[in-house]
């Protein structure tokens, strides 16, 4: 069947690991999956901002308006399925094989549920755009593409949940394998829908939507019929404990609701942010939108490299090997400090090539050239704290990190934001000067609490 091509043995994963523990090779032979995953969905979303942007920059500024906003509501439900990932890798760490498919089946349940709020919130995005005061044209296109996607919001909710199993049991490869087949597919379909070629229909901004909807479907089909193979059911159970289990569903909620609540507040303080842009007007709206595309070639690496120190951290507290999973950490945070600053250098000599590639307004290239500026210094600050975020994670210590980011992201981010992109009439500049000050002492925040240990005293 088409699946066993994603099987890797745990033969294989664990004679490779066996001999190194915490070094730059154990954490690269889990990040890379994980950052050409995040490589090929940031890949994706340029693409489809690429596309859009051949409409017109009207259509590029609704879409990324809209994306902000669907994140937003994202994002509670995928940082709390994401305690998968802490669950699975703890349980497996210990040689407790079958719970981590108990645990996984939980967090389905949950994804089925939070499809389904999802697809009724997606009916409210006009009243949502209607509250943000972008123009008329960028509220009825982004309406209609947040509907969309919305709709379809349980698939993606369900991929994530499953690649958290995979990528807890050491495995990430295959959640890897299976974005790279569904971007793919997205990309195929955002060039037949979006324009119309081949006899398919021109949906425009419309046609984006379903393109990523359906790619999400196939990664989550995929990844389904992997975990209940037979290979796969013989270790974990994935086909034999399937039932309810309201007391680890309570325990995954516990240690999940944190980082769902985390995330939401986090992008509201960014749909905040997108919001006060978009009363600036389009060319604003475009730029900024086109600053978000090129900063997931340094923030989506740097979430999979956090994706391979949640897995080690999590795995080595299982195992009673804290000195390894501390060691795991701080390789994770260095290996993204390097990358991050090798591609601020690229932002600072090339900013208005790379703003070209979306879009060839003369205000937009320089607006966009400008905040690329502030990306360049903050993005390096952000990396270390998504890392630092990530070993915290695998640790189960989610509440502290919870309240801070809430915090600053409501009490720095947004506040600064507004004074400085509105109140001292800034614009949009001012408005990313206000983000890059909250992003650099966030990150520093995280680093910090990661270099403090207070982490190792948890329990989950």
């Amino acid at each position: 069947m088409l699946y066993l091509a994603f099987f890797q043995t745990h033969e294989e994963m664990h004679l490779m690991r066996s001999l190194i523990k915490g070094n730059y090779r154990e954490v690269w032979i889990l990040a890379y999956p994980a950052i050409l995953t995040m490589m090929s969905q940031t890949i994706m979303t340029l693409v489809d901002a690429m596309m859009v942007g051949r409409l017109g920059k009207v259509e590029l500024g609704a879409v990324g308006l809209a994306g902000t906003l669907v994140w937003c509501f994202f994002s509670f439900f995928n940082g709390t399925v994401s305690s998968v990932n802490t669950f699975v890798a703890q349980y497996y760490g210990a040689k407790q094989h079958s719970r981590c498919g108990v645990i996984t089946w939980q967090g389905i349940y949950l994804a089925l549920l939070f499809g389904i709020l999802l697809a009724v919130l997606g009916y409210w995005g006009h009243v949502f755009f209607a509250l943000m005061g972008p123009s008329p044209q960028v509220r009825e296109l982004g309406a209609s593409y947040a509907r969309i996607r919305m709709s379809g919001g349980g698939f993606f909710v369900a991929y994530l949940t499953l690649s958290c199993f995979f990528r807890g049991i050491g495995d990430t490869k295959t959640p890897m394998k299976a974005v790279i087949v569904a971007n793919v597919i997205n990309i195929v379909f955002d060039y037949l829908l979006i324009f119309g070629k081949f006899g398919f229909p021109r949906l425009e901004v419309k046609g984006a939507a379903i393109a990523t909807v359906f790619a999400n479907f196939i990664a989550a089909a995929v990844l389904l019929a992997i975990f209940i193979s037979q290979r796969y059911s013989q270790l974990f159970a994935s086909r034999l404990r399937l039932r309810f289990q309201w007391s680890e569903m309570r325990r995954l909620l516990r240690i999940g609701c944190p980082i769902g609540v985390q995330y939401f507040l986090d992008m509201g303080s960014f749909l905040f942010f997108a919001a006060i842009i978009g009363r600036m007007g389009d060319d604003p709206l475009a730029a900024s939108h086109i600053t978000m595309r090129l900063l997931h070639l340094s923030f989506m690496p740097a979430y999979g490299i956090s994706i391979a120190a949640t897995s080690l951290v999590g795995q080595y507290i299982g195992s009673k090997r804290p000195e390894y999973a501390i060691l795991s950490g701080y390789t994770a945070i260095k290996m993204g400090l390097l990358y991050a600053v090798l591609l601020a250098v690229l932002f600072i000599a090339v900013p208005k090539s790379l703003v070209g590639l979306f879009n060839k307004s003369t205000q937009v290239l320089y607006l966009g050239s400008r905040i690329l500026l502030f990306a360049a210094l903050f993005q390096v600050f952000d990396a270390v704290g998504i890392i630092s975020a990530g070993g915290l994670r695998g640790a189960g210590d989610t509440r502290w990190t919870m309240l801070v980011g809430v915090s600053y992201a409501w009490l720095l981010f947004a506040p600064l934001s507004f004074l400085f992109g509105l109140g001292l009439k800034l614009g949009v500049v001012g408005a990313w000067m206000g983000a890059t000050i909250y992003i650099l002492i966030f990150g520093l925040t995280l680093f910090w609490r990661f270099w403090s240990k207070r982490w190792l005293q948890l329990t989950i």
